[in-house]
């Protein structure tokens, strides 16, 4: 038995386990405080260690006539053709360059992401009653840390591509071997123009931070980026 004094000149009753109980737990509290810490030290360099690009969405916006009309699908046959898909996210990437790519992108249907870059690909058909022509707007939706400075977006359209990057920050045109972003937040807008019923237009984006940009630098680490594409039609015959 033990005694312990309250500050009124009393004392408290405490047996034997009880004492070894408290012991023990203060011995075990700060191992396990500490190694709480670790765990949060641990995730919180892996969050400004890496980079992530978020789940690219595409989506087809109404059309007031039924007899014009669009749908997605990522396979080919339209076994469920709707307006709206989400690719998956890719996550904790860093820099790689264009030699780094594989070379089958756009011949594997829907997500596809890579170890450090982003990749999907879907089909757009027409499932209306006439030809129509469309307009397909793909932009940034947030972008943390400028790590848009360093970032590179292939665009496949029917197996042709295009690698677009922003403006060089010296003002002096696009960097090598790439196409402008046409404003700060929208990367491509074009039109696929006499789209007949039943025709299809296959799409692939891709998305990976180029390690030889000369913007690629430290202060972009734990940025993120999220793109969206909007199918639009605009016109009909």
């Amino acid at each position: 038995m033990n005694r312990a004094y309250t500050s009124e000149g009393r004392y408290l009753r405490r047996t034997a386990s009880e004492i070894k109980r408290y012991r023990v737990m203060m011995k075990v509290l700060p191992i396990a405080a500490t190694c709480l810490g670790l765990v949060l030290v641990v995730t919180y360099i892996s969050a400004i260690l890496y980079n992530r690009f978020g789940s690219f969405t595409v989506s087809i916006n109404r059309f007031d006539n039924l007899d014009y009309s669009l749908a997605l699908s990522e396979t080919p046959d339209f076994a469920k053709p709707i307006t709206r898909l989400n690719s998956k996210a890719s996550e904790d990437v860093t820099n790689i360059t264009v030699t780094d790519l594989p070379a089958d992108l756009d011949s594997i249907y829907g997500p596809h992401n890579g170890p450090n870059y982003l990749a999907y690909t879907f089909h757009v058909k027409n499932t209306g009653k006439y030809a129509v022509t469309y307009e397909y707007h793909l932009y940034i939706v947030n972008v943390t840390n400028n790590v848009d400075e360093a970032v590179r977006v292939r665009l496949y359209v029917n197996g042709d591509y295009v690698d677009y990057a922003k403006t060089r920050s010296d003002g002096g045109g696009p960097e090598p071997g790439t196409t402008e972003f046409l404003t700060e937040s929208t990367i491509a807008r074009k039109q696929i123009a006499g789209l007949e019923p039943g025709g299809m237009t296959r799409f692939t984006i891709v998305i990976w931070l180029e390690g030889s940009d000369p913007e690629c630098v430290d202060a972009i680490i734990g940025g993120q980026l999220k793109v969206d594409m909007t199918i639009s039609i605009i016109d009909t015959e």
